[in-house]
């Protein structure tokens, strides 16, 4: 069965010819400066990704399961998760991309299914090769689904849902008989009573959207030991 770390509803990147002074374009004020990242090696290196620098490895004072890698920035409430599946033969459709049915799946872990209306789908698409080249190998095909889900943190009551932004990417490479998941959490709203903690919630959400930053890192990811999938 596919197994996923709820960590939502458990918590919790010269010299001009001539002598003119060349000065950088101005940047638009809607477009923020990438915030600083760092290379990381995920799976015992068996994976390496660029990780902004404000997350934080949950390994380091809680376990997580061997097939996942999980990251948090607990001021905003966001949460990223590294998934090796075996891969899902029913249920996903490559032809619609994988990742809205696997976004849905999670959703009903999450008692917050999109056909209850407690989850919603925003946007999905396919990811070409461009926009994963660093994924040094063949992979069938990616996917890429960003919504919203109403949930509950921990052993809040369900009077007490806050407002998540779910971006989840899916490659799919079904010659190692693997689903690689990669999963974007953030807190957009923080309902009335609830237990979470997370005094920027919120705060990425205006400057990267989810799906950005899902991408950016996406685009970094780099396979460095084709074992880790068997």
């Amino acid at each position: 069965p596919t197994v996923y770390f709820q960590l939502w509803a458990k918590l919790v990147l010269r010299n001009d010819e001539s002598s003119a002074v060349r000065h950088p374009a101005a940047r638009s004020a809607d477009v923020p400066p990438p915030e600083p990242t760092v290379r990381r090696e995920l799976f015992g290196g068996a994976v390496s990704c660029d990780y902004p620098t404000r997350w934080i490895d949950v390994s380091d004072f809680r376990p997580v399961p061997d097939n996942q890698e999980v990251w948090t920035d607990a001021d905003r409430d966001e949460s990223v998760i590294f998934e090796v599946l075996e891969r899902v033969e029913v249920g996903p459709s490559d032809a619609d991309g994988a990742a809205v049915w696997f976004f849905d799946d999670l959703a009903t872990i999450n008692d917050a299914s999109v056909a209850s209306g407690l989850s919603a789908v925003e946007t999905t698409r396919h990811l070409t090769a461009h926009e994963l080249p660093s994924i040094n190998g063949v992979f069938a095909c990616a996917s890429l689904c960003v919504g919203t889900s109403q949930i509950s943190k921990g052993n809040d009551g369900v009077d007490k849902r806050n407002a998540v932004r779910v971006a989840m990417a899916n490659v799919r490479l079904p010659e190692f008989g693997t689903d690689l998941l990669v999963t974007l959490n953030r807190a957009v709203t923080i309902a009335k009573g609830s237990s979470a903690d997370a005094p920027r919630a919120g705060d990425g959400d205006d400057e990267v959207g989810a799906g950005d930053l899902i991408l950016r890192v996406l685009q970094s990811l780099r396979i460095e030991d084709w074992g880790l999938f068997g």
